[in-house]
């Protein structure tokens, strides 16, 4: 390989490298911390998926992002489920929720992230979810595939708690 082509390439995967711890701290202060749902602001298309409240955490270390979720479902029963999982696109287990057993995390940008889950190998669920600009308001629009045949289109708000 000749030292024009080594250069070129050795420059391209720098621009390409740099980017990325601005993106990590963008990521995480994006992220970071304590949200709770604002019941109020959130809209559920079935009552089955309509919780009663959810408590989370978001934790970002380089590119894995870690949720631990307090839920009080619909029947009251409270579930805590969580999951830590890269943000490649490839599938990571979650525990806990009974509607999903693997989760797959895509970064579209520092504040917004879409999923896919599964369930026994099957999709479940799917969401977009984003941190406003000032950074005090998450909005999740996700998807679950219900027992009764249908997808839910449910539009989840958070307010930062902490």
């Amino acid at each position: 390989m000749n030292a024009p082509r080594k250069i070129g390439l050795f420059l391209a995967a720098a621009a390409i490298a740099l980017p990325q711890p601005a993106i990590g701290k963008s990521l995480a202060k994006a992220w970071n911390g304590a949200w709770q749902l604002n019941m109020e602001k959130s809209k559920f298309s079935a009552a089955d998926y309509t919780p009663k409240s959810d408590n989370r955490t978001y934790r970002v270390a380089g590119n894995r992002l870690t949720m631990r979720s307090t839920t009080v479902n619909a029947a009251g029963k409270t579930i805590k489920w969580g999951y830590s999982a890269k943000l490649d696109g490839k599938w990571y287990p979650t525990s806990g929720n009974p509607n999903t057993d693997h989760i797959s995390l895509t970064l579209v940008s520092p504040n917004e992230i879409k999923s896919s889950a599964k369930l026994k190998g099957k999709a479940s669920a799917k969401s977009t979810a984003t941190v406003s600009s000032d950074g005090k308001t998450l909005t999740i629009n996700r998807s679950v595939l219900n027992a009764k045949g249908g997808p839910t289109d449910d539009t989840m708000v958070f307010d930062r708690a902490k």
